[in-house]
């Protein structure tokens, strides 16, 4: 039996839990969704799990948001400490954009899960699209800062492009990491935003 003072606050144990799913995932991918070796690894009973969340997708919502907006909150630090580049923030984008303490190969068996599960799921679809659309907003504030010459159409498209260009340089990067560092597919997205500063 627990003792009191090992019982954590319900919004602890939550996260407690939520980070639990996140090693998980990182481990093992969609076999990482059992609710046996999430509750292993968090050190807690099943009835917990079942207690601070109602289904599974709720959690795997949860986990979602949580490394999502972790990504998110270290991008905006680093750009906002990179003082040398406040005129144009999109320069300590692209620099920080495969550094594997804000997005390293590891995490991409849980992104699988993510992606794959927002195809079917109405809970994870509305998740993925509050995740996109936020993450689509910051980066049209970081171009216009950047590009102020782009009206708001072009701002959402180059938005758009980077995404896409970035996604898939990671996704690559993730499927041959082993024994490379980032340095290829970091060149490829610096010659991107050396023509895209050229014809801005």
């Amino acid at each position: 039996m627990k003792k009191k003072s090992d019982r954590l606050p319900s919004e602890d144990r939550r996260k407690q839990l939520i980070e639990a799913t996140l090693a998980c995932l990182m481990q093992d991918g969609t076999s990482g969704l059992s609710s046996r070796k999430i509750c292993a690894q968090a050190g807690v009973s099943l009835g917990l799990l079942n207690h601070h969340f109602a289904n599974q997708v709720d959690l795997l919502a949860a986990a979602y948001e949580t490394i999502s907006v972790r990504y998110h909150q270290d991008l905006r630090a680093r750009i906002a400490s990179n003082k040398d580049n406040h005129s144009a923030p999109v320069e300590t984008l692209v620099a920080c954009a495969f550094d594997a303490d804000l997005i390293s190969p590891d995490q991409l068996r849980a992104w699988i899960v993510f992606w794959s599960q927002a195809i079917d799921s109405p809970v994870m679809r509305a998740m993925h699209d509050t995740i996109n659309e936020r993450f689509q907003t910051y980066l049209i504030e970081i171009l216009s800062q950047s590009f102020p010459r782009l009206d708001a159409d072009q701002l959402r498209a180059l938005a758009i492009e980077y995404s896409a260009l970035a996604d898939g340089l990671w996704l690559d990067w993730s499927l041959n990491s082993k024994n490379q560092d980032a340095r290829s597919w970091q060149a490829i997205l610096e010659q991107w935003l050396a023509r895209t500063l050229a014809s801005a």
